[in-house]
């Protein structure tokens, strides 16, 4: 870790930057300006060739690509120098590219940087590229490949027999693979709503009504060439808005994040659960330390690590998703300073589902201390039994079986021997561990069916 590491007010910047070090390439304050240049600089190209004033040739084109593309450190922080001096961060973009254009002989077209655009033209399309990058190459892979984790871990273990609780307490028996399955078929659904969604982008200028456009240019047709130009970004086009993008997209998506993330916060609880129970045993790396003054303890660290930061990320996406629809009239500038934290909350999703897969490396369970759980509870039993006893007409067989069993301690050939039925041989025959109905096949099956869902 670096000196600046350490003296970083964001843990994501410090202490887990190792973890998440992509999403800051695409979301630092360089990343923004990288893209509000590249959708200015090839707004500039397109409106040329558009308005075929000044048209710029294939090899000035090229050249000017090249430039925006191969940006330096130094040029960064020229751009933040001129935001200094006159307070605009995108009107410093303006004037950067202008200065630019003089050194790469384009002065010609200098004119045209910035022409008939407003601030959030540039904003929301350079955001748009970020967000679906992000999307692309580290939040899709990522919660894919934790589907898989789920998936091949869900098959290694769906005959492995356990206790499931519900309200905490011992109920009926299940798989441990039928539980971790459940996880990659909740994920699966959010997840397939983000293969190939698009973000959605707008261009058309001060209140969205392309008024200066028009007026000077009215022959020219205004929603085709924006239209164009959002789309050849990879990006939705918006027609109707003010000044600002409305959103709705975007919060889409980040509730789509959210609700992954709800899945995953579940997963790291209940596994969490299952480690304190014992069902669950932790792989011991010798050299770690569980306890700065109990040396026996192996701690659930990877499970409490990804559920903090879950938590964080989806109170973040919470605020987003609550306040970007929202402006005053045709525009505020509230969302400006708010946007800038898409990437932290985004970061700490990553940085929950990083510690997740290396929770899930560690564990497996607990089996001869699960089955034994499993025997040591014949009144798991009970429930099939009350309905057999209903099916030789019994009626009151739910109420006659809760009062031998209800927080009892039963052994089952003693409550069997006591119940006035026949084929006493069957139910004297049934053990807890062959209770397990359709667990095995039913996880088997919805392995394949999100297999072929997500194309794995």
């Amino acid at each position: 870790m670096s000196n600046s590491s350490l003296l970083s007010l964001s843990s994501l910047d410090g202490r887990y930057l190792n973890k998440v070090i992509e999403l800051r390439d695409l979301f630092s304050e360089t990343s923004l300006i990288r893209h509000r240049l590249l959708v200015e600089t090839l707004y500039l190209i397109a409106l040329s060739q558009f308005l075929a004033k000044e048209k710029l040739t294939k090899a000035e084109e090229k050249k000017l690509l090249n430039w925006v593309n191969q940006l330096k450190p130094q040029d960064f922080l020229k751009v933040k120098k001129i935001e200094k001096e006159i307070k605009h961060d995108v009107k410093a973009i303006e004037y950067f590219l202008t200065n630019n254009l003089k050194r790469l002989n384009l002065e010609r077209i200098s004119y045209l940087v910035h022409w008939g655009l407003t601030s959030e033209d540039t904003n929301n399309l350079a955001y748009g590229l970020m967000i679906q990058k992000a999307k692309d190459k580290v939040i899709y892979p990522l919660n894919l490949n934790l589907i898989k984790t789920l998936l091949n871990l869900a098959e290694k273990y769906r005959q492995v027999i356990m206790p499931a609780r519900t309200h905490g307490q011992i109920a009926v028996p299940t798989t441990f693979g039928k539980e971790l399955v459940v996880f990659a078929s909740r994920a699966s659904w959010f997840l397939k709503k983000i293969i190939g969604f698009k973000l959605a982008g707008k261009l058309n200028g001060a209140v969205g009504n392309f008024n200066a456009q028009i007026k000077i240019f009215p022959q020219k047709d205004w929603i085709k060439f924006s239209q164009s130009f959002v789309n050849q970004l990879g990006l939705d086009y918006s027609l109707i808005t003010t000044q600002i993008e409305p959103s709705s997209k975007l919060v889409f998506f980040l509730d789509i994040i959210r609700q992954l993330n709800n899945v995953w916060l579940d997963l790291a609880k209940d596994c969490w659960l299952y480690i304190s129970y014992d069902d669950l045993t932790q792989k011991i790396n010798q050299k770690e330390v569980g306890s700065s003054t109990m040396p026996h303890k192996v701690n659930p660290i990877n499970f409490e690590n990804a559920e903090g930061n879950l938590e964080i990320a989806n109170s973040l996406l919470i605020m987003l998703s609550n306040k970007l629809p929202i402006s005053r009239m045709q525009r505020d500038l509230s969302d400006s300073t708010v946007k800038r934290n898409i990437g932290l909350s985004l970061g700490h999703s990553t940085l929950a589902i990083k510690s997740l897969l290396s929770g899930l490396e560690k564990i497996k369970p607990n089996k001869n201390y699960l089955l034994k759980q499993v025997n040591d509870h014949p009144e798991m039993l009970t429930e099939g039994l009350q309905l057999m006893l209903k099916i030789y007409g019994q009626s009151q067989a739910y109420e006659k079986i809760k009062q031998q069993s209800r927080g009892k301690k039963i052994v089952w050939q003693d409550l069997i021997s006591s119940l006035n039925l026949p084929q006493k041989n069957i139910l004297n025959s049934w053990k807890p561990e062959n209770y397990i109905g359709l667990a095995s096949q039913l996880t088997k099956i919805e392995i394949e069916k999100i297999k072929k869902s997500l194309n794995i």
